[in-house]
C-alpha cells in the first residue's frame, strides 16, 4: 500500500546562479515546511538536465504540524563525494536500520537527545544518511524536537517519496 505524502522541494536561490535544489522531501500532508532564520549556504552545485543541485551545502528548516503545534528542526547537509557517517554522540539510539530513498540505501538512527543551554530537556532525534551515486553527493538528514515518538516515526514513514535527483 502506497503511503500518502506531500512533496516539498528544499532549494536554496542565488542572484548569480539561480535556484539549486537540494531535495524534495516527502512529508506526511499535514506537515509543512518553513525556513529558519539562517540562510542556506551553497558551496558547490551540479547540474543534472535543466536543474542544479547542491553538491555541497547545508540548509536549516523547520518541520511542524499546524494543529498539533508541533516545531522540529530540520538540518540538511550536502556533501561531494561518498560519506558513511553518523552524528551520533550524546544521542541515545532506541533503534536503526536502513530505507530506500530514491533507489538508494538510506541508514537511519531514531533515539533522543539533549537540547538546550540552560535549561535542557530531552528531544527525540531522526538522523539518517545515502549516498546519491547519480549526482555523487551524500545526503545527512537530521530532525529533532520535542515531539512524541509517534510523530517522528510518522515522518519517518514517508521518507521514502523523498527524490535526490
Amino acid at each position: 500500500m502506497a503511503i500518502n505524502h506531500a512533496e516539498h522541494k528544499i532549494s536554496a536561490n542565488n542572484i548569480l546562479f539561480g535556484l539549486t535544489h537540494f531535495l524534495t522531501l516527502a512529508l506526511p500532508p499535514d506537515w509543512r515546511i518553513t525556513r529558519s532564520y539562517l540562510q542556506p549556504d551553497v558551496h558547490s552545485n551540479v547540474r543534472r538536465g535543466e536543474l542544479l543541485w547542491v553538491e555541497a551545502g547545508q540548509t536549516d528548516q523547520v518541520v511542524y504540524h499546524p494543529s498539533r503545534k508541533i516545531a522540529l528542526d530540520l538540518i540538511i547537509v550536502v556533501k561531494r563525494g561518498k560519506r558513511d557517517q553518523f552524528k551520533t554522540k550524546g544521542v541515545a539510539i532506541h533503534s536503526q536500520g536502513s530505507l530506500t530513498i530514491n533507489g538508494h540505501e538510506a541508514f537511519y538512527i531514531l533515539g533522543e537527545v539533549w537540547i538546550g543551554l540552560l535549561k535542557k530537556k530531552l528531544a527525540k532525534t531522526l538522523r539518517l544518511y545515502f549516498h546519491c551515486s547519480e549526482l555523487g553527493r551524500t545526503i545527512m538528514i537530521s530532525l529533532t524536537g520535542t515531539c512524541q515518538e509517534a510523530d517522528i516515526i510518522e515522518i519517518f514513514e514517508s521518507l521514502p517519496g523523498s527524490k535526490c535527483h
